[in-house]
């Protein structure tokens, strides 16, 4: 064999050793995994979105503060000072979400029980009448309200507005006794709040509403000409209260909104 052939099959040798020390460390990987025991790398699925989209109630509680007069109903003429209502107030939530983006509408209706309640002594003839005063007491409150919202970070901050329902009682007493006469009021309500999504379901608020309720005619007539009548009673009112919501697991928005 000539020289030259001897050198071409050294370097074949050479090139066939050389592959077979490049693969090895290939070849033996994955048996090397098996035996060390070394577990695939495990991806946690992602966490579910939270969103304000569905049904929620909630109970709520706070103070309530306000501003009444009585006045004689034919005239208008006021037959008490303007005076302060002032007491407590809490009650049962329910309402729905809708978020879009960073926008959330909404619907929310509440009934609460309220000890607001005033009074104050009627003016002299021919206004009022003399040693008579007027206890105005709202046992109950409702409203009916429309949501709209940004939300950021679990924060939304919304403006709030609609219709209110109360039921007040105008109470008439002096030295023949006392007469008493309940109303249910219409009126509407403004306001706004913020709420804090602390859990996926669970959030907390707090909230202002004003409420504008109707005048109403009490007393027309009166049981006797000894006690007044054909008065008419005007109110307004300020809430401040805390609440907190639990967002149902099922909802009708479910079928058309995902979680």
């Amino acid at each position: 064999m000539s020289v030259c052939g001897r050198n071409i099959r050294a370097l074949r040798c050479a090139s066939v050793v050389a592959l077979a020390c490049l693969l090895a460390p290939v070849a033996l990987t994955p048996a090397l995994s098996a035996d060390l025991g070394v577990a695939p790398i495990y991806r946690a699925p992602p966490a579910p979105v939270s969103t304000w989209t569905g049904s929620y109630i909630g109970i709520s509680g706070g103070g309530a503060w306000g501003n009444s007069v009585v006045q004689n109903d034919p005239t208008g003429i006021d037959q008490t000072p303007h005076f302060d209502l002032r007491g407590g107030i809490i009650g049962i939530t329910s309402g729905l979400n809708i978020q879009n983006g960073a926008i959330v509408y909404g619907y929310e209706s509440d009934t609460s029980i309220t000890s607001k309640r005033g009074s104050a002594f009627e003016f002299a003839p021919p206004v009022g009448f003399p040693g008579f005063s007027n206890d105005v007491r709202e046992p109950w409150l409702t409203t009916y309200r429309g949501r709209v919202g940004y939300t950021q970070n679990n924060w939304l901050l919304y403006a709030t507005g609609g219709a209110a329902l109360a039921e007040i009682e105008n109470k008439s007493f002096g030295p023949p006794g006392t007469i008493v006469e309940q109303h249910w009021h219409w009126g509407w309500t403004v306001g706004g709040g913020l709420e804090f999504k602390f859990a996926r379901d669970w959030s907390a608020k707090v909230e202002y509403l004003y409420v504008g309720l109707q005048d109403k005619s009490y007393f027309n007539p009166a049981p006797s000409p000894a006690f007044p009548s054909n008065q008419r009673v005007s109110l307004d009112e300020h809430l401040v209260r805390f609440g907190v919501n639990y967002k149902l697991p099922w909802s009708i928005l479910d079928v058309f909104f995902k979680r």
